[in-house]
């Protein structure tokens, strides 16, 4: 479903996890973006982030992703590392 290549980097503050910004780069970055400028201009936090439910597998759940590697980065560092000896 997805192009394997890419990255989706969510910018927050950490005092109180307002989102800032969002990166995306990647063959389906046209898809995700219009999502992070709602997150930004609604004044969306990483905790609303991760408490919307969102359908597996579809390209807004990568923003729950993002969003649980900024709360938890030591996982997320281990969860990368796994994918890259898969």
């Amino acid at each position: 479903v997805f192009s394997p290549n890419g990255l989706l980097k969510i910018v927050f503050d950490k005092s109180n996890g307002r989102i800032m910004g969002v990166h995306i780069c990647g063959d389906d970055a046209c898809e995700l973006i219009h999502y992070g400028m709602e997150l930004v201009k609604a004044e969306r936090t990483v905790d609303d982030v991760l408490s919307n439910l969102y359908s597996a597998v579809t390209f807004h759940e990568l923003y729950r992703t993002a969003a649980m590697a900024a709360v938890d980065q030591k996982g997320a560092r281990k969860r990368r590392a796994a994918v890259g000896r898969a």
